[in-house]
């Protein structure tokens, strides 16, 4: 079973908080709906890390889903950013637009512990972050930390790996909840 999950809209952090959060006591997942159905993520991710680690996510499309989510018993960071900053970083890359205030108010629905992305990157901050997902304030990987907040990080999206079959059940459940 996932111990905890960090959520976010894209341009959010959650590549940063993913990498952060892979540890020697703690394993990371970045965007696991490209491979992995969420209703198949605490059969399935456990498996890859090593006994005894923390497993968490760090997801740009569970917000999606958010009932599953709150019912769900990982421990929660939701992170905020600014939805100007979100369009033009979207923007910069070449990703699609995307209703980004209908976005937000399903995100802002997640029950857990709400933050501005930029916390990430305060090391202060950070150590709350880290003591509320993991509940091990002994080991903050402080010095990882300092390194890491130098470091702008996104997915290699030429090399991302898609599963069409959990692609397309994702979508049919997207446009069911919509009414398409």
């Amino acid at each position: 079973m996932l111990d905890f999950m960090i959520i976010g809209l894209p341009r959010s952090g959650t590549t940063w908080a993913a990498n952060f959060f892979c540890t020697e006591r703690t394993l990371c997942f970045h965007d696991p709906l490209y491979t992995t159905h969420y209703q198949d993520w605490d059969a399935e991710l456990p498996k890859r890390a090593q006994e005894g680690a923390e497993v968490g996510v760090s997801c740009t499309g569970i917000w999606r889903w958010p009932d599953w989510v709150n019912e769900h018993p990982a421990r929660k960071v939701i992170l905020h950013r600014d939805l100007g900053e979100i369009a033009d970083s979207m923007r910069e890359i070449g990703l699609p637009e995307m209703d980004l205030e209908a976005a937000e108010k399903q995100l802002s629905s997640i029950i857990g512990l709400h933050v501005p992305h930029s916390d990430l990157f305060d090391e202060a901050k950070a150590w709350d972050i880290w003591w509320y997902l993991t509940k091990d304030a002994g080991h903050f990987p402080a010095a990882r930390h300092r390194l890491l907040v130098d470091i702008e990080m996104q997915p290699k999206f030429s090399g991302l790996s898609v599963g069409p079959e959990v692609t397309r059940r994702l979508q049919e459940e997207i446009q069911r909840a919509a009414g398409w």
